[in-house]
């Protein structure tokens, strides 16, 4: 996903889609949306404008939440959300299930393209720098990590990929620079890293850092280093994914938004 998913350039500017997904009303509904919203973009590969069709029975298996009415239920609010905000657009087929299709992860209501494509078809530096994005290994997905970790777990795992910038250093995140690049709170910020240590997907260490403008100004953090061998260990649920597949009849309209 493109670092316009994750960070804003200032404080000045909305919140990121990030920030909105977690945020939007629903209170545990944040992850599901994020659980979702991601699964859609690793499934999308490199394909331009993609369309999906699946059941939210399936949604729910591949997210972890079994073949139950509520697990159906949670996939159901989370596309009515994804939609009224525009991350996604659900078009009623006639005599067919509604379609999802995929709208940028840049949040601004237009088609998915990969980045890798639009920055290949950029024509200046600037476009090129609208389109730089991270990845998500896939084995947050077949290993069943996405449903084990929270909310906040993934998206600090999302905001310490784009502090590395594909560079493998230590990472270390001030509140200030969580509250004004990737507006997260301080403790969803404090809450994702504690979950990813304990699940040993970052390493914790402490590093003095200069502080101010004299050498001897010197304070102790905590820094990061992320571990993704961590992610080719298997987590419960991990073989929910081969579900996704099978096809069932839904539409995504019916019981949500009063339709």
């Amino acid at each position: 996903m493109r670092y316009r998913f994750i960070a804003r350039n200032g404080p000045e500017e909305d919140p990121p889609p990030l920030a909105r997904l977690l945020r939007g009303s629903g209170g545990r509904g944040g992850k599901t949306r994020l659980q979702l919203y991601l699964s859609m973009l690793w499934l999308a590969r490199n394909e331009s404008k993609p369309v999906f069709s699946n059941p939210a029975q399936a949604w729910a298996l591949l997210l972890g939440y079994g073949n139950s009415a509520p697990g159906t239920r949670r996939v159901q609010d989370a596309l009515s959300w994804l939609n009224r905000e525009a991350f996604v657009e659900l078009r009623r087929r006639p005599g067919a299930s509604s379609a999802v299709h995929l709208l940028s992860d840049a949040g601004t209501g237009r088609a998915y393209e990969p980045p890798g494509i639009a920055i290949k078809q950029a024509k200046n530096r600037a476009q090129r720098e609208e389109h730089l994005y991270v990845q998500l290994p896939s084995s947050l997905w077949t290993n069943g990590w996405i449903m084990e970790l929270s909310g906040a777990a993934i998206a600090m795992y999302l905001v310490l990929l784009h502090e590395r910038r594909g560079e493998n250093k230590q990472v270390w995140l001030s509140p200030r620079i969580g509250r004004e690049r990737y507006d997260i709170s301080d403790e969803t910020r404090r809450k994702g890293l504690s979950e990813l240590a304990q699940h040993e997907l970052v390493k914790v260490s402490r590093r003095p850092l200069h502080q101010g403008l004299f050498e001897d100004e010197l304070r102790t953090r905590n820094v990061y280093d992320l571990n993704p061998d961590t992610l080719g260990r298997l987590e419960p649920g991990q073989t929910a994914a081969h579900h996704f597949s099978q096809p069932a009849p839904y539409d995504p309209f019916e019981g949500i938004d009063g339709s």
